[in-house]
């Protein structure tokens, strides 16, 4: 019963999403977003007494880590695609687009991003969890309590030498050459979750990447060599590594521990063939050395 519930719920967000009528009674995108997260952590198990428990980042978790039922995780990951659909051509109101025609893409910021605004990112992570970084990591910084905060430099879109964050409606082009494309969604911190856009550099959309209560990181992999843009940056790394070179940097993100619904898609293109292969990633595995389990773990250069 509680599946088909759900499912129902998800066709109402879908439609209220697109439905011009209920946005001019003030209903908006980020109070559906609100209502589906809240029911997405009841059909988890939480009542609601524990999720009006007081937020308590410090103290170290003792939750176990479990994983969702399958038909939970597919039917939010279809409420997630029905949102991203109806999200396409609509324009954010808070600030000025960077420019309607350009396609951009993030990069981690190092220690400026020049001429180029930057878009700047709070991931509410496990609380009480084991989040952290190893290596330099450029200006994305995890605080104190565990959380994330993810600085990236706003370029055009193109190829950098690595996995860059798509914030636009990407569609592979074969003159683009072979391209790998992960979808990552995080279940992030159920309880009281703080996610938010700091600062969106001005851009109309963030496209096929999506910051909600849940994350969507969509990463574009490419080998061709990296263009010039005259900023210190960087990039996940694309590329396996061996000894003797340096380990590098990486960012292990724990994520939420309760009927943990992470998800990771990947897409590969290549020119040679006819259609694109697609395939959901196992639990475990890494890919383009990004380890996607119950929790995260990416690797940059």
């Amino acid at each position: 019963m509680k599946k088909i519930i759900f499912l129902c719920f998800c066709a109402f967000f879908a439609s209220c999403s697109s439905d011009e009528e209920l946005q001019n009674m003030g209903t908006n995108e980020e109070e559906l977003a609100n209502m589906t997260n809240d029911y997405e952590l009841v059909l988890k198990g939480y009542s609601f007494d524990e999720l009006k428990k007081e937020k308590d980042e410090s103290t170290p978790t003792t939750q176990e880590e479990t994983d969702a039922e399958p038909w939970l995780i597919n039917a939010l990951e279809k409420a997630a695609e029905e949102a991203r659909v109806s999200n396409y051509g609509k324009v954010r109101s808070e600030a000025k687009a960077y420019a309607s025609v350009a396609n951009m893409v993030g990069v981690f910021k190092v220690d400026n991003c020049g001429g180029y605004r930057e878009f700047v990112y709070d991931m509410d992570c496990e609380d009480g969890g084991d989040t952290k970084s190893t290596g330099d990591i450029g200006a994305t910084r995890v605080d104190g309590n565990g959380n994330v905060t993810f600085h990236f430099c706003l370029v055009p879109a193109g190829d950098y030498g690595g996995g860059t964050l798509l914030l636009y409606n990407y569609t592979w082009n074969r003159r683009e050459g072979n391209v790998d494309i992960i979808l990552r969604h995080h279940d992030n911190e159920d309880h009281n979750n703080k996610n938010h856009i700091v600062d969106n550099g001005g851009l109309a959309s963030t496209g096929v990447s999506k910051f909600d209560k849940n994350t969507e990181f969509c990463w574009r992999f490419s080998d061709n060599p990296a263009q010039p843009l005259g900023i210190k940056y960087k990039v996940l790394r694309g590329k396996p590594w061996s000894a003797p070179e340096v380990t590098p940097p990486s960012l292990f993100i724990d994520d939420e521990n309760g009927s943990n619904a992470n998800t990771a898609r990947v897409w590969l293109h290549r020119i040679n063939t006819i259609g694109t292969e697609t395939r959901m990633l196992n639990k475990g595995e890494t890919f383009r050395n990004i380890t996607v389990d119950r929790n995260t773990r990416y690797t940059l250069q």
